[in-house]
């Protein structure tokens, strides 16, 4: 009885670490965006999205975001105005 016990707590806390997406963003897991600072004479809030191993990069187009380009492993988008969430697909 106390292995099974043992088991749901150990089952338990594993579950609540995955649910907190910011450790599954620092280790790579998920992707995610960050804000960005716009190039000289852009207008709109621009975004660094950084992909993910599991989930790949977050696709904020539905958001009326516009890809803008790559730059090493980042993707930049910029946006008509501020983005509060980075959604994933």
């Amino acid at each position: 009885m106390l292995r099974i016990w043992l088991l749901a707590m150990l089952a338990a806390a594993v579950l609540v670490t995955v649910k907190d997406h910011d450790l599954l963003r620092r280790t790579g897991l998920l992707g995610y965006c960050t804000t960005a600072h716009a190039p000289p004479g852009a207008k709109g809030a621009w975004r660094a999205c950084e992909k993910g191993v599991v989930d790949g990069r977050p696709d904020l187009s539905r958001q009326s975001c516009r890809r803008e380009g790559r730059s090493g492993r980042r993707e930049y988008w910029s946006c008509p105005e501020r983005v509060t969430a980075s959604p994933v697909h």
